[in-house]
């Protein structure tokens, strides 16, 4: 097929061929995995967990979007997924952004683990709960590391592959679909956002998962470049591998800080506020940019 081969199609067409790429991938990541499993029967527990991430991360999440806007636009890849290197000031303010509204995320997760379904519904609501502590359970194995390489390995596979893989699918490919389909900028981002939280399978995490989605949608679309996401995503990810108390930091008095004030109002409250200014100096920043480019297209 040529590059751009489905350009012309209905959102619907063109959201369905990426939902089967990304099938295709799963089907794909499920079979290696099954013929990799028997020769890593030496391995630890940890170490195969993290095999079977970055296997997912790099076919699931960064060869489905390659793939599918290569189908999707015949403009080249740099453009269509705006590989463009940004402004560091913008950068910057999306660091902070991403990194000040983690106490508001930590207090709508709380939140939103204590929200219960209809009587009617009881037994979903069991899998969903039995579903959340198996997830737990094999995180906490994951970042419970007692070594540098370890812990590397956590950082490179859970911050900087998930960042790069994730942005690509869910801002730089499905949002963009979504955007010029639903024709409102807003609403690509919301839905976007909404696939991008579902998809995890944390029920119990699903609203502030879907309003960070919402907060990296917008970085892509006000900074015109996919790194700020991709850069802002690994930072949040990051935070979580560095501060998860575990045998590898044991005894750091600012996790176990951060870990104790966790859901602080105070600290809410001043990290949100830094969120706002730092996302109303990134929106500033597209505004003038508009402004340029419409004044260089008349």
């Amino acid at each position: 097929m040529k590059k751009g081969t489905f350009e012309k199609s209905s959102g619907f067409t063109q959201v369905s061929l990426l939902a089967l790429i990304f099938l295709f991938f799963a089907l794909l990541c499920i079979i290696l995995l099954r013929i990799l499993m028997p020769l890593s029967s030496g391995m630890k527990e940890a170490d195969v967990m993290r095999l079977t991430i970055f296997i997912q991360d790099l076919f699931i999440f960064i060869l489905t979007p390659l793939i599918a806007q290569f189908l999707l636009w015949k403009e080249p890849t740099k453009k269509t997924l705006q590989l463009t290197v940004p402004d560091l000031p913008v950068l910057l303010w999306g660091i902070i952004a991403i990194a000040s509204v983690s106490p508001l995320i930590d207090l709508l997760n709380t939140w939103n683990q204590g929200l219960h379904l209809p009587e009617s519904m009881k037994s979903i609501e069991q899998w969903m709960i039995d579903s959340e502590k198996t997830a737990e359970v094999i995180t906490n194995r994951l970042l419970n590391t007692d070594n540098w390489g370890s812990f590397t390995m956590n950082i490179l596979i859970i911050a900087v592959m998930a960042g790069i893989g994730e942005e690509f699918m869910f801002r730089g490919v499905l949002q963009k679909i979504l955007i010029n389909w639903m024709r409102n900028t807003h609403l690509g981002i919301l839905f976007a956002a909404i696939i991008f939280s579902a998809i995890h399978f944390q029920f119990f995490g699903f609203i502030p998962r879907m309003i960070l989605g919402i907060v990296l949608g917008y970085l892509y679309v006000w900074s015109k470049s996919i790194w700020v996401p991709i850069i802002a995503h690994a930072t949040n990810n990051a935070l979580t591998v560095i501060l998860t108390s575990n045998t590898f930091n044991k005894g750091n008095e600012l996790i176990e800080t951060v870990a104790k004030d966790q859901n602080n109002v105070r600290y809410t409250f001043v990290g949100t506020a830094i969120f706002a200014f730092s996302m109303w100096k990134i929106w500033k920043y597209y505004q003038v940019q508009a402004a340029i480019d419409e004044k260089n297209g008349s």
